[in-house]
């Protein structure tokens, strides 16, 4: 399974990919991948505080200096964290930009990579340079605020099918979905509301837990005991789990 996470108005898509994918690595046989593919630049490498040989591992992918497979290319510049496998963006806009324009097309193989994967696309707007990676997933996640300007705006761009602008790709319905993280500031949504309105279409309400986010950015699987009472990875875990039972569904 392959799930794209985006952000809508700048909230949460890396850290709400990065707790995905560690989740889904806590049951999955073969592990998880997490692919950070922001066009506007990777910033787990300093969050996780990666060894420089280890930062924009998809730059070499999208354009490499030996020959070989996209997924051995992909093995090649893993960073493993437990059963997680991430692969990096280059923290330069524009070099991460670019591996969206790649020599090397590696959206297709995400297919050939074993255990699911999650990509991090970054903010969704108009222009944006995802749309292989959209088409190429199982389910789009957008992760937005509960605040209320930004919870309609989230609503209003389900209902256009993930379409910012009329050059944009429709997502199919079954494919587009919202997850709100509840942050503070601004004048929210009850949780109760949000769900009462968008039912199936809402597959998340993650709490907000700077601390928990702080234990994973250090390594900290979902197994750690200082994780075991959290209600934030409680919340992820159940999130994909809906996720795969909604695709295992339509399977």
């Amino acid at each position: 399974m392959i799930i794209a996470v985006g952000s809508w108005r700048g909230t949460g898509a890396t850290t709400a990919a990065l707790l995905a994918a560690t989740c889904l690595a806590a049951t999955a046989e073969q592990g998880a991948w997490l692919l950070e593919a922001d066009p506007a630049g990777g910033v787990l490498a300093g969050r996780m505080q990666w060894p420089t040989h280890a930062i924009g591992g998809l730059e070499r992918v999208a354009f490499p200096s030996e020959r070989g497979t996209v997924t051995e290319a992909f093995e090649a510049v893993t960073t493993a964290v437990g059963g997680l496998r991430i692969v990096g963006a280059p923290a330069d806009p524009f070099r991460a930009f670019a591996c969206h324009q790649p020599r090397m097309p590696w959206v297709p193989s995400l297919r050939d990579l074993a255990g699911p994967v999650v990509v991090d696309v970054g903010t969704l707007r108009a222009g944006t340079p995802v749309g292989p990676v959209l088409a190429q997933a199982d389910v789009v996640v957008l992760v937005s605020s509960p605040e209320i300007s930004a919870a309609v705006s989230a609503a209003e761009w389900l209902q256009a099918g993930g379409r910012v602008s009329p050059a944009d790709p429709v997502l199919p319905e079954s494919k587009a979905r919202l997850a709100f993280v509840a942050s503070p500031g601004g004048i929210a949504f009850q949780r109760g509301t949000l769900l009462s309105e968008l039912g199936d279409q809402c597959v998340g309400w993650l709490p907000w837990e700077p601390a928990t986010v702080d234990l994973v950015h250090r390594g900290a699987a979902v197994t750690d005991r200082r994780l075991r009472r959290s209600a934030l990875i409680a919340a992820v875990d159940q999130m994909v789990g809906t996720l795969t039972r909604q695709q295992g569904a339509r399977q």
